[in-house]
This record gives structure tokens, sequence and C-alpha cells, in this order.
């Protein structure tokens, strides 16, 4: 008997008075409250759902070092909390977030933080699920941009298993896909 999808969500926040995100993977729910606005970055065996990497910075232009987890047998699960738009990825993290899932929903947040000078309208959040590996392939994606609501987007997929030569994957997809 094959495996049930797994709930997969990303709570990001817009807030920069009050940090606080979250990340639930099945009934593992994680939860993250820096000292300063940042990124927070997960990595997820595809094979165990086990969480193989669980780093928060503060820098937006510098790519996380992932060694050997940057391949496709991993999910990269990010979430942001109390970014102003002055702080959006940029240089090699926007290249690394757009080679592992990131897409519409970046640019997006990009085109606003530069066509009107950077923070002049506050906070964002983005939320990004993806497999990693620089592949270039589409991933899950939302952001908000806001001056003065706090609650940013929640992304949910769900994790769909797949049997590749014995072996258990788990696969992002959307919630209609499931």
């Amino acid at each position: 008997m094959s495996a049930l999808p797994v709930p997969l969500t990303v709570i990001s926040s817009t807030s920069n008075q009050y940090l606080w995100g979250q990340i639930g993977i099945g009934n593992n729910v994680l939860t993250q409250q820096p000292k300063n606005p940042g990124y927070w970055i997960l990595v997820i065996d595809r094979r165990t759902l086990n969480v193989v990497f669980n780093q928060f910075q503060e820098a937006p232009n510098v790519a996380p070092n992932l060694g050997d987890y940057n391949s496709t047998d991993y999910i990269l699960v990010l979430g942001t909390i109390g970014v102003g738009l002055n702080n959006q990825p940029q240089g090699e993290f926007f290249t690394f977030l757009d080679l592992n899932g990131g897409g519409r929903e970046l640019r997006r947040v990009n085109q606003v933080a530069t066509q009107f000078n950077c923070g002049s309208l506050g906070t964002f959040g983005y939320a990004l699920v993806g497999i990693l590996g620089n592949q270039d392939m589409p991933g899950f994606e939302g952001s908000q941009i806001t001056a003065g609501i706090d609650l940013a987007p929640i992304l949910t997929v769900q994790l769909l298993p797949n049997d590749i030569n014995g072996t258990t994957f788990y696969t992002p997809v959307s919630l209609n896909d499931a």
C-alpha cells in the first residue's frame, strides 16, 4: 500500500515588530522567533521527510551553503520573517532561489522593491517550496507586500509519495493535484 500525501504549510510574517514564522511537515511543526528580520531556510529529505538543514539568515545576497543537500533528493522550504523591501533577495541568493523553485512571486517582490525605491512600501512576505538541485524547475510560491498588515502568505502544498526503484520519494504538489 502506498503512503498518503503529507501536508506541508509555510507561514511567513511581514511584521517587523513581532518576528515569528512556522513550518509544518505533517504533525511536525517548527517555529522560528528570530531577533532580527530575515530568511528561514529548511531542507527536507524527500525520502524520510526529516529536516536535514535548518538555518536563519539575515543576508539578502548570500546563498546558503547546502553542500551535498543541493540535489534533487531534497526539498527546499523558505519563509521570510519581517523582511523589508529594501532587503529583498539579491545577487547569488536571488539566483539560488530562482534555480530551486522561485519564479513569478520572487520576481514580483523584486520588481516592486526596485521600482518603488526599495523600502518605501514597508515589508514583504515570501514563501517557497521547491525541489533542490539547481534544476530551474517551478516551485510553489506565495508573496505579499504590505504597509501595516502583519500576516504574510500561508503556503500550502501536499508532499506526494512516489515509489522509485523501491524507495519512496516525496514531491511537492498543489493541493488539487494530491
